[in-house]
């Protein structure tokens, strides 16, 4: 007498079904998280030049916005000090703390320093979301 073939009990397929609906679910999660990720811009800014005149005791900041997403200056640390910067862009011309995608600025602010000429002071350029960009002026006599 040939051996009786059991099919799949109910249990077995719903622990199947659960197992291919958590992959489904993990796999979703991945994709809607990496496309969100995709769309949101974190904020970049480059320190083009930074120069500290020790005569005048400002500091000069070139800063360029390469993108994805316009930023705004919050402020500006250097040795420690903090100061809060004037900037005008080069497409305005007119004061503004904000960067707009592409656009150069140049950005001054009176720092209360003296510091032998021809040295470097450690800076960083603080923006409104928080996040930071180093650079390092060069004292001018």
């Amino acid at each position: 007498m040939p051996a009786k073939v059991k099919g799949m009990t109910s249990l077995e397929i719903a622990i199947i079904v659960a197992i291919v609906l958590i992959i489904a679910v993990a796999v979703g999660w991945y994709l809607y998280t990496t496309f969100v990720a995709s769309t949101t811009g974190q904020p970049r800014l480059n320190v083009v030049s930074a120069e500290l005149s020790n005569s005048t005791r400002q500091l000069n900041l070139t800063l360029v916005n390469p993108g994805p997403v316009d930023v705004q200056i919050s402020t500006i640390e250097i040795a420690g000090q903090t100061v809060t910067p004037s900037c005008t862009t080069q497409s305005s011309g007119s004061p503004t703390l904000v960067i707009k995608v592409g656009d150069q600025a140049k950005c001054t602010a009176n720092v209360g320093l003296s510091v032998t000429p021809g040295t470097m002071l450690p800076g960083r350029v603080i923006l409104s979301g928080g996040q930071s960009f180093p650079f390092n002026a060069l004292v001018k006599p």
